[in-house]
């Protein structure tokens, strides 16, 4: 990773230096573009997983790490007599307002994986696919139309 950041400000140093700020430009906005192009397709994965998991009700119960060397915590829910956690990552910002252990919520679950997506996650998904799309046709129409 960090052999990657000096090859980026190597070559932005020398665009500076020879004093081509337009290949800068362009390349900015070709990787803007690519990670635009990766947000959508990723965000597409989990609506198409979307379909094909069942709705059930579940009632919050903790968040804590999904393994030991698990890097964030995930929000765990009950549903039926098992335990299964949210397969995205709780969210750190309204805590209290989000994962309400005295609401009942529906849950879309893949018993198979063992995991779910949570209202908070499919509210993510559907934002962060839509966002995706009109970043991808901001930087489109900007640079390259």
């Amino acid at each position: 990773m960090h052999l990657f950041v000096l090859l980026v400000l190597l070559f932005i140093t020398i665009c500076i230096i020879a004093g081509r700020v337009e290949i800068l430009i362009f390349v900015g906005a070709r990787v803007l573009l690519l990670l635009s192009a990766l947000l959508v397709v990723f965000f597409l994965i989990c609506l198409i997983r979307l379909l094909f998991m069942k709705r059930k009700p579940a009632h919050f119960t903790r968040i804590d790490y999904k393994t030991e060397d698990s890097f964030y915590q995930v929000a765990f829910y009950q549903v039926g007599d098992k335990e299964y956690p949210c397969i995205f990552p709780e969210e750190g910002v309204f805590r209290s307002f989000f994962y309400n252990p005295d609401r009942k919520c529906h849950v879309f679950l893949n018993e198979k994986k063992g995991n779910l997506f949570d209202p908070v996650s499919f509210i993510t998904i559907i934002l962060g696919f839509i966002a995706g799309i009109l970043f991808g046709t901001v930087i489109w129409l900007l640079f390259f139309f």
